[in-house]
């Protein structure tokens, strides 16, 4: 026999643990406290939106996203084949203030999935956008080319950049859609090597903290953010990393 108000109680702790309800107390609570003016009890509508894109970006997740075979995480609903343009805008906004002291003059991306939040972000930073294809256009007659391998198509592929995009005086911030193994932003890495440029930061919408992708990049000695971490995929659940006491390397551990 289980009394109900503790069998009430236990679902209740367990629903605040799967739908990440004690996290989003948390980060709310972050961000009341931090939007008040010093001295006058109100709030300062700057400080108010700082973290405001990630939590929706992470509601968005848990809900519409979905986990397909092979454990990839399938966010097309809204940021991909159909784009929330609203939100993607507002993550723009917020991950672009993350890089703003790093004074970049480009974003690199990968078409088309990187274009989502690298063009909003070059609104916000009010510098131009350029994008590596994956197949050789008619009006590419030189390129940097950098090969990656791609756990989506299960195949290698390449990256393609015009020569005529990047210069050596470039400071170029790249940005993505997933970091997972990676793979790609190290392809890109190289290609602004190959450029002679630098490589001021990297940033993503979603990262995958179970795969390797954050150390694969730890040896470019570039700072690395994201919006949104997952800690875990399995059994078709996606688990988010909550941002307070969640350990990154014990999760990398198992």
């Amino acid at each position: 026999y289980i009394p109900m108000d503790s069998a009430i109680h236990e679902m209740c702790s367990t629903l605040q643990l799967s739908l990440g309800l004690v996290f989003q107390k948390w980060l709310k609570e972050q961000i009341r406290e931090s939007a008040l003016v010093p001295g006058s009890g109100q709030a300062s509508s700057s400080l108010k939106s700082k973290f405001k894109a990630s939590i929706k970006l992470r509601d968005r997740v848990l809900k519409d996203g979905r986990v397909l075979m092979n454990d990839i995480i399938d966010v097309s609903g809204f940021m991909d084949s159909c784009v929330d343009v609203n939100l993607m805008d507002e993550c723009g906004d917020e991950l672009s203030q993350r890089f703003m002291n790093h004074k970049p003059n480009k974003i690199l991306t990968v078409a088309t999935t990187g274009l989502v939040i690298a063009i909003p972000m070059a609104k916000y930073l009010q510098v131009p956008v350029v994008y590596a294809r994956k197949e050789r256009s008619i009006v590419m007659a030189d390129t940097f080319t950098a090969s990656y391998s791609s756990k989506t198509v299960g195949q290698k592929r390449e990256l393609l950049v015009s020569k005529n995009h990047i210069t050596p005086e470039d400071r170029i911030l790249i940005i993505d859609d997933f970091l997972s193994s990676g793979s790609s932003q190290e392809a890109l890495l190289r290609i602004v090597s190959d450029a002679g440029a630098e490589t001021v930061g990297i940033g993503v919408l979603l990262e995958k903290v179970y795969e390797s992708g954050r150390k694969a990049l730890s040896g470019y000695d570039v700072p690395v953010e994201s919006l949104v971490r997952v800690a875990s995929v399995s059994d078709g659940v996606m688990t988010l990393v909550e941002e307070e006491g969640f350990d990154d390397e014990e999760i990398r551990k198992k």
